[in-house]
């Protein structure tokens, strides 16, 4: 039976806006970290949780995407791939090198030709709302590159077409685990593949960092719908949206992705805890306090600070969001819960400063003192 094809691309217009160890009453012991190491349930090729979505791309260590060129009769390239490439290139290696703290290597390796594919280019548009019309769209691209490319270590494909090429609206990612269906070239079989469209225009490079996130199984956390795209994250993380004002990937997705070590996730269940966490955007340190509140969901507070890609972010803080791993993208697997009430509308003021207190439920959360890149918490468990 064929798989069920999750692509991804945005419902998005007009997005203008669009913490040192810690000193504790109590520790968690390391037996404790497995309540909130929450299950991934959802099934198929995009789900968030524990184990890692598998046989995607490699969320660690050097993960090699090829980059193709192509271009239409319709509309023929009249920029230079180095013009286009460069849209990317170093941006998005950069991103990852900082939020994976250097444990992901992303290898860019483009092919310097314009490829003309068969069709028009409204052919292609067309076709990446479909399983086998996107395979086809991504193969045939391989195909015309396969003389003169090595495709033997590749471990995505990325399709960069004509940014002129308007009939194709959008940029999705291309994902499937049965080796049937994957790209094939010189005897590889690709899992994952991405296709750009005319929003490379306006969002930029940062579009193939979200994507990419798609290729290691991470969800989409805008919600699907006419109304409140952002109401779930706002415009934190870049799965939630490319014009993200803080858009490193939350805490608990590097966790999943192997970004963070579980000694760097401390799992909270009962008493009163006195923590000290440590910025998100640096290397080093306890990152989150989680709260296991049931078998999928948890609450978790990480500290974010206006630092590298994250400089841009309106309030600096301790972030407080929901878990759980029991939704599908599109439906709030990830939800920011503002500390204090009467947040804008993107969640912008949603981070906690010093003296700011929140309860969930049976949790309540203190910040006892905010540093320059750090955040000293009381978390209570009743």
């Amino acid at each position: 039976m064929k798989p069920t094809y999750l692509f991804v691309f945005f419902l998005l217009l007009g997005i203008g806006l669009l913490c040192q160890l810690p000193t504790a009453k109590a520790q968690a012991p390391a037996n404790k970290l497995s309540p909130c190491q929450l299950p991934r349930l959802v099934e198929g090729p995009i789900a968030l949780g524990f184990p890692k979505v598998p046989k995607l791309a490699p969320s660690l260590g050097q993960l090699n995407m090829t980059v193709l060129f192509v271009d239409f009769d319709d509309v023929p390239a009249s920029s230079s791939t180095d013009s286009v490439f460069a849209i990317i290139n170093p941006l998005v290696p950069n991103f990852f090198a900082e939020t994976s703290y250097g444990r992901l290597q992303l290898q860019l390796q483009p092919h310097h030709a314009w490829l003309r594919l068969s069709r028009p280019s409204a052919h292609y548009g067309e076709g990446i709302y479909g399983f086998e019309t996107h395979r086809a769209f991504i193969q045939e691209a391989v195909d015309l590159a396969d003389a003169q490319v090595d495709f033997s270590k590749t471990d995505v494909v990325l399709v960069l077409s004509n940014p002129k090429a308007k009939a194709i609206p959008l940029g999705p990612t291309f994902k499937v685990q049965d080796p049937y269906w994957q790209i094939k070239a010189d005897g590889a079989s690709i899992s994952s593949a991405i296709t750009s469209g005319y929003d490379l225009n306006y969002w930029g490079g940062i579009w193939l960092a979200h994507e990419t996130g798609h290729t290691w199984g991470l969800p989409d956390l805008y919600h699907f719908g006419n109304e409140g795209w952002n109401k779930y994250v706002g415009t934190f993380g870049l799965m939630g949206t490319c014009g993200a004002t803080a858009p490193g990937y939350f805490a608990f997705e590097r966790w999943v992705l192997g970004w963070l070590y579980d000694a760097q996730v401390l799992c909270h269940d009962a008493g009163e805890l006195l923590i000290e966490i440590e910025a998100l955007e640096k290397p080093g340190g306890i990152k989150a306090v989680m709260v296991p509140i049931d078998s999928t969901t948890a609450l978790v507070v990480e500290c974010r600070r206006k630092m590298g890609f994250d400089k841009n972010m309106t309030k600096a803080g301790a972030l407080v969001y929901v878990v759980n791993t029991a939704l599908e993208g599109g439906s709030g697997p990830i939800q920011v819960k503002p500390g204090q009430p009467g947040a804008t509308e993107f969640l912008l003021e949603a981070p906690m400063a010093q003296g700011d207190s929140y309860t969930y439920g049976n949790i309540y959360l203190e910040v006892l003192e905010a540093k320059g890149e750090s955040d000293r918490l009381k978390v209570v468990v009743k």
